[in-house]
């Protein structure tokens, strides 16, 4: 408890200005965002806590269409964890904007690599092939600069090499969280 007490100092220091100032600039496309959800097991990979972290740019310069982003995330849980280092795409298009809020829908997906292994294994790690497909809803507030993000459909797919847990990973992936644009 006492480590959230400087996150919510720092995330108020860093919105603080946008909140206050209606005229200042829009967004510049810039983010970063953080993230957490359940992974639920639906082959090989096991239920788990999911944290992500993201940081990336819209190709449009502002909020909305094309975007890129590196999102790592790490999972624990049933003696397992699982890193993921994949580059995510994806595009949000507006279903509702007026001068305070915005509320966006897209499509997103990554694709890179991923660490696996029991925590009590002395052993390297599996490496993973790793890509996933999610349906992405956005409510944009203050005047741009923040996101609050809820991926309710999400899918994760791991293609291993099947020395320790199989060939392959699938796992229902869901995840709520904020972003910060600057």
């Amino acid at each position: 408890m006492s480590r959230l007490l400087p996150v919510a100092c720092v995330l108020v220091a860093l919105l603080l200005p946008s909140v206050l100032s209606p005229n200042i600039a829009a967004a510049d496309g810039a983010y970063v965002g953080v993230g957490l959800g359940p992974a639920v097991r639906m082959d090989d990979w096991p239920n788990q806590l999911r944290v992500e972290q993201e940081i990336g740019v819209f190709v449009s310069g502002g909020t909305t269409g094309f975007f890129v982003s590196f999102a790592p995330s790490q999972s624990w849980g049933n003696d397992w964890w699982i890193l993921v280092f994949p580059v995510r795409i994806g595009g949000t298009f507006d279903l509702f904007r007026n001068s305070n809020v915005g509320i966006q829908l897209g499509g997103t997906g990554t694709l890179g690599v991923a660490l696996s292994d029991q925590f009590n294994n002395r052993r390297d790690p599996d490496p993973w092939f790793h890509l996933s497909f999610a349906l992405l809803g956005r409510i944009l507030l203050a005047n741009d600069r923040l996101a609050i993000y809820l991926r309710p459909v999400g899918f994760e797919f791991g293609i291993g090499d099947g020395r320790c847990c199989g060939d392959e990973g699938v796992r229902y992936v869901a995840a709520a969280g904020i972003q910060y644009y600057f």
